[in-house]
């Protein structure tokens, strides 16, 4: 019980941390989004098995659209931090993290915007190396260094209690 009561803490500091929303500072691309949310749920890497954070994703990406998020922009941002969690979770314990999750991340999500953008957000063909250029790749490349430094600074801090936790 007590497993579940700290992954809800998660869900709910992920949750609350989703909701403040950083617009990216580039005119026309202010509908892109930087948080810290996902860096909760990769803390919860640390603290439980992949299972339990794909959960917490879960009961998350419930919680957003319950509360009016856009479904196509949940799409996207599931995706994302999927693409960001399960490797971060078989990379944690090593350096090498620090780059190939962060390029797993862009990399996913350029080729989803790239395909999908034009479709499911009505882009002009045209414009999609531009939207991809200018703003899916550094919002992606910035949120995965920013998530994975507040979660690795966060589980350096909580260490020994992770330790007890996993335990």
């Amino acid at each position: 019980m007590k497993r579940l009561a700290r992954l809800a803490i998660f869900v709910a500091l992920a949750f609350v941390f989703f909701k403040l929303e950083i617009p990216y500072p580039v005119p026309n691309y202010e509908f892109l989004k930087l948080d810290l949310g996902e860096a909760f749920l990769l803390l919860g890497v640390w603290m439980f098995p992949l299972e339990d954070s794909l959960m917490a994703l879960t009961v998350w990406a419930f919680l957003g659209y319950l509360t009016g998020a856009n479904p196509i922009g949940m799409i996207f941002k599931i995706v994302s931090i999927l693409v960001t969690l399960i490797p971060y979770h078989y990379m944690k314990n090593t350096k090498s993290k620090w780059i190939v999750v962060p390029a797993i991340r862009t990399t996913v999500m350029v080729a989803f915007n790239w395909l999908l953008a034009p479709v499911l957000w009505g882009l002009p063909a045209n414009m999609v190396p531009a939207y991809v250029l200018i703003g899916v790749l550094p919002v992606n490349l910035m949120q995965a260094y920013l998530n994975l430094a507040v979660a690795e600074t966060s589980a350096k801090y909580l260490r020994s209690y992770v330790k007890n936790v996993a335990s």
